[in-house]
């Protein structure tokens, strides 16, 4: 399996990858920071009212920004290949069928949660330091809040990789890459909005249930797939 995900990144051009997720850690952080340093000291009601607030918008988007990358990552690797006839020939070689599939579906699950981890600590670790300079939001960072945090984009980074294998079953249905960045959008819209200072994410069993789902519907759309005719 290790080799098969090598294979895979290099046939996938990893710095291709890398490159993606530093340009959207950028967009994100210049959104943010835009947010932060247009509205933060011309509104009479903070934007933040404290590092909580700040930390829980930054993970908010930087789930919702990989959701939708993962269901890129899954329309090239998975669906397209379908689509395109590509994967029927990887199919000729000896290998399980069904190792060549989680080898790509590990990919995107571990890429998706590398990246939400990552992005986290980058973007909210530039913020506490701008904000320890600008000091727009005030509060003061402890141990108690960064661990919290820190509980906090564990839990939902691993729900948030099994929801980004959820597109995948709409995609598969008609083998269009569209469909698959359309669904991740609608999943991020359910899950990631928030309203009134209410979200479903914050109800941390709503997002583990879907990202159990996520994993149980990739399972079953591929546990038959050493049997059956892909051409």
């Amino acid at each position: 399996m290790r080799h098969l995900i090598k294979l895979e990144l290099k046939k996938g051009k990893l710095f291709s990858y890398i490159g993606g997720s530093l340009l959207a850690y950028g967009i994100l952080a210049g959104f943010l920071m835009l947010i932060y340093m247009v509205e933060g000291p011309s509104q009479e009601e903070e934007v933040f009212r404290d590092y909580g607030e700040m930390l829980l918008l930054i993970d908010t988007l930087v789930r919702a920004t990989f959701i939708i990358y993962a269901s890129a990552l899954i329309s090239r690797s998975i669906i397209g290949e379908f689509r395109d006839k590509t994967m029927a020939l990887l199919f000729t070689y000896p290998v399980s069928r069904k190792k060549i599939i989680f080898a790509k579906l590990i990919i995107v699950f571990v890429w998706t949660f590398a990246n939400i981890m990552i992005a986290n600590a980058l973007i909210g670790g530039l913020f506490l330091a701008v904000n320890s300079v600008t000091g727009y939001v005030d509060d003061t960072v402890t141990t108690t809040i960064l661990l919290q945090h820190g509980a906090h984009v564990l839990t939902h980074g691993i729900a948030a990789a099994g929801m980004s294998l959820l597109p995948l079953a709409v995609g598969m249905r008609k083998k269009s890459g569209t469909a698959t960045v359309i669904s991740s959008i609608f999943i991020v819209m359910i899950v990631c909005s928030n309203n009134m200072g209410f979200s479903l994410s914050s109800i941390i069993a709503i997002p583990l249930s879907l990202g159990a789902l996520g994993i149980l519907l990739t399972y079953l759309s591929f546990r038959n797939i050493d049997r059956v005719d892909v051409v």
